[in-house]
């Protein structure tokens, strides 16, 4: 969540968030459309069914929201919430990311570039007057994501996933993910030591060596999150 308005992916939010909270969502911002990113829209939407006066903004790319409407809010897997209650007052609808950016959201200034996952996935800047954040989203190896943020004077923070441990790099890249020694590897491509580096989407089943691997990694302000955290950026 960013400013308590704006949901960065869909993963686990009906679960986490309160009714009310879930009511203050004005905008959703995809970075791809696999299950454990999307999948909550369903029950989000489902909630916000009579909670609210205004749909809620789904923004992705345009393939990303084709699979969406394709393969989740289809009519068959989950109800198009884009036409419920009704076409003129829909609980959802859909924002088409430009071809190119940045576009404002939520009162930031949004860029993105595509990134290395086994589907169209893309990684996002954030930009306020002051501040900013990357977000890479689910990736292997990959390059325009890092120089969007090496080049960002105000960067504040960047969260960055690591699945796997070193002993299955080859599952990590056949899957589109990283290790630790991997994100050592994209962090020198960031090049920015100054730059607070936050690790998410760690598999449970492997947190033990994530942890001990992770803590080797030779970055100044790198943190494992837990889950509930909340930063000021």
């Amino acid at each position: 969540m960013i400013d308590e308005c704006l949901l960065l992916d869909a993963g686990t939010v009906s679960f986490a968030l309160s009714l009310e909270d879930q009511a203050r969502i004005d905008d959703v911002l995809l970075t791809h459309a696999h299950l454990d990113h999307m999948v909550d829209l369903a029950f989000l939407a489902d909630n916000m069914l009579d909670m609210r006066q205004q749909p809620i903004r789904v923004w992705g790319p345009q393939s990303v929201l084709d699979m969406v409407q394709e393969h989740l809010l289809n009519n068959r897997v989950w109800p198009d919430f884009t036409q419920i209650p009704s076409p003129e007052n829909p609980v959802l609808e859909y924002c088409p990311l430009p071809d190119e950016g940045p576009v404002m959201i939520a009162g930031l200034k949004v860029s993105w570039e595509q990134i290395n996952h086994p589907v169209y996935t893309v990684g996002y800047l954030f930009e306020n007057d002051n501040n900013a954040f990357l977000y890479s989203a689910d990736t292997s190896d990959t390059e325009a994501i890092w120089k969007l943020g090496r080049e960002c004077p105000k960067l504040r923070g960047a969260f960055i996933e690591t699945s796997f441990p070193n002993r299955l790099e080859g599952l990590a890249i056949g899957s589109g993910h990283m290790t630790p020694r991997m994100l050592e590897n994209q962090l020198a491509k960031l090049d920015r030591d100054d730059v607070p580096v936050y690790i998410f989407y760690m598999k449970q089943q492997y947190l033990d060596e994530l942890h001990t691997e992770l803590s080797q990694v030779p970055h100044p302000c790198l943190t494992v999150l837990n889950g509930g955290e909340i930063y000021e950026i």
